[in-house]
C-alpha cells in the first residue's frame, strides 16, 4: 500500500536531514535520521540508497548490499544509482576480504561471550586488516584494550574510527576518556594523530609515547618482593658489616628501599582506581545506548501501531482498528509526527468508529449473532464509554443471557449520567421501577 502523502513529505524531510549529518561525518547521527525516515516511507528509495553507503562505508557491507536490493525492487529503472553501487561491490577484488572480515568480526564476539579475550583481540586485528573501514570491529577492539588499561593503541583506533565517524557517541566518550588518561587533551590535532599511530615516526614534531610493559597483578607482587629481598640481602651484606662506622648512611639506605615499595604500593592502588574509572565510563556508556536503543524501540512500535489503526480502518477493518486503538498507550506519545498521526486514528475511531461498531453490534444481534453483538458493544464502549444508546442496547442483550447483574449496572449508569433521556426512562422501565 502506498504511503500518505504526508508521510512521504515527513520521510522525506528526515532523508534531507541526514544528507546534511553525512556531508559533516556524523555518520551515527544521519543513520538515524535515515531510518526514521524509512518508517514513514519504506519506499524512499534514495533514503535506502543513502542508508546503504553509509553501512559500506562503515564496514556493514552486508547491510548495505540489502539496502540496495530492496531499493532496486522498489525503483525498476536505470535511473536508480542502486544499481551502480551493487555492480562496483560485486566486482570489487577486495570483497572476499570484506565477508572476511565481518565472518572475523562476528567470531571475535563469541570469543569474548566465553571470556576469550586474547583470541577475540587477535580475530578483530585480523578483521581490521581485512577491511580497515570495519567501524564496529575497531569500536570493540578499542574497548578491550581500554580494558587492559593500553590507552595508546585504543587511542589509535578510536582515532580511525572518529574520521569515518565523527558523530557517535561511544566513540567520542571512549575518545575523551582516552586522552584524558593520556595527558593528551591539549595536544593539537595533528600530533595526537602522531601519538596514538602505531607505526615509526621520524618527523620531528612526533610525540612518541613511552613503551610500558603490561604486568598482571600477580607479576607486580612478584616483583615488589624480590626488590623487598634484594634490598634486605643488600643491607645485610653490604650496609651491616660498616654499621659501627656508617650508621647514618645505612638508615638512609633503608628508608630509601622503604620508599621505593611504598610507591610500588602506590602504583598499584593508582591502577585499580583508574581500572574502576573505565568500568564506570563503559558501564555509563552502556547504560545510555540501551536507553536510547528502547527510545527509537518505542518510537518503531508506536509508528506501526498508529499506521495499522489508520490503514485498518480505511481498508473497512474497523473491529481490528478499534482494538489496537483501545490498546495503545496514547499518553506515552510524545514526539511531533507521531501526535499527527494520532490525531488522525483519533479522529477516525472517536469520531464513527465507536458508532460504526454500535451499527455492526445491532447487525449481527438482528442476524442471530448474539455474542458477536456482544464484543462490538463492548468495543464501542471501550471507546467511548458514556454512549447512553451503547450502553442500553448491551444491557438488553445481557438480559437475553439471563446476565442481569451486568445489565442492571449498565442501565444504573444510563439513569445516572443521562437522567433526561430516552434511554434513562426505557432503563426504569426495565429494571421495573
Amino acid at each position: 500500500m502506498e504511503p500518505s502523502r504526508e508521510n512521504k513529505q515527513i520521510s522525506n524531510r528526515f532523508y534531507n536531514l541526514a544528507i546534511n549529518r553525512a556531508l559533516d561525518r556524523d555518520l551515527f547521527g544521519a543513520t538515524l535520521l535515515l531510518k526514521k525516515a524509512l518508517l514513514f516511507n519504506s519506499k524512499n528509495a534514495n533514503a535506502r540508497n543513502l542508508l546503504g553507503l553509509i553501512f559500506f562505508e562503515e564496514g556493514s557491507v552486508t547491510e548495505a548490499l540489502v539496502e540496495w536490493l530492496i531499493s532496486k525492487e522498489l525503483v525498476h529503472t536505470d535511473f536508480n544509482v542502486a544499481n551502480e553501487y551493487l555492480s562496483k561491490v560485486q566486482n570489487d577484488e577486495r570483497l572476499n576480504d570484506y565477508f572476511e572480515s565481518i565472518k572475523l568480526y562476528n567470531a571475535a564476539i563469541d570469543d569474548i561471550s566465553f571470556e576469550r579475550n586474547d583470541l577475540a583481540m587477535i580475530k578483530l586485528y585480523k578483521s581490521i586488516e581485512k577491511n580497515d573501514h570495519n567501524i564496529k570491529a575497531m569500536m570493540l577492539l578499542s574497548t578491550l584494550l581500554l580494558q587492559i588499561n593500553d590507552h595508546i593503541k585504543a587511542g589509535h583506533f578510536l582515532l580511525r574510527c572518529q574520521k569515518i565517524d565523527n558523530g557517535n557517541t561511544f566513540i567520542n566518550e571512549h575518545m575523551d576518556y582516552v586522552l584524558k588518561n593520556t595527558k593528551r587533551n591539549e595536544v593539537k590535532e595533528k600530533r595526537i594523530q602522531n601519538v596514538y599511530s602505531l607505526k615509526k615516526l621520524d618527523t620531528d614534531d612526533a610525540i612518541l609515547p613511552r613503551k610500558y610493559i603490561k604486568l598482571s597483578e600477580n607479576q607486580k607482587i612478584i616483583f615488589i618482593l624480590i626488590g623487598i629481598i634484594i634490598g634486605a640481602l643488600f643491607y645485610s651484606l653490604v650496609l651491616s658489616p660498616h654499621r659501627s662506622t656508617n650508621s647514618y648512611t645505612n638508615d638512609n639506605e633503608v628508608i630509601k628501599y622503604a620508599n621505593l615499595v611504598n610507591d610500588q604500593n602506590k602504583i598499584i592502588r593508582d591502577i585499580t582506581i583508574e581500572n574502576n574509572e573505565l568500568k564506570k565510563n563503559y558501564e555509563d556508556a552502556s547504560v545510555k545506548l540501551h536507553a536510547y536503543e528502547e527510545q527509537d524501540k518505542l518510537f518503531t512500535s508506536q509508528y506501526e501501531s498508529l499506521n495499522s489503526i489508520i490503514t485498518d480502518f480505511d481498508s473497512g477493518y474497523i473491529s481490528r482498528a478499534a482494538k489496537t486503538y483501545v490498546e495503545l498507550d496514547k499518553e506515552a506519545i510524545t514526539d511531533d509526527a507521531l501526535i499527527t498521526l494520532l490525531n488522525q486514528a483519533k479522529s477516525r475511531i472517536e469520531g464513527i468508529g465507536a458508532k460504526r461498531l454500535t451499527e455492526l453490534g445491532t447487525e449481527n444481534w438482528n442476524a442471530g449473532n448474539r455474542s458477536s453483538a456482544i464484543s462490538y458493544y463492548q468495543l464501542s464502549l471501550n471507546i467511548n464509554p458514556d454512549d447512553p444508546e451503547t450502553m442500553f442496547l448491551l444491557a438488553r442483550l445481557y438480559q437475553s443471557f439471563d446476565r442481569n447483574t451486568e445489565a442492571n449496572q449498565l442501565f444504573d449508569k444510563i439513569i445516572a449520567l443521562h437522567p433526561e433521556s430516552n434511554y434513562a426512562r426505557r432503563s426504569r422501565e426495565a429494571r421495573g421501577y
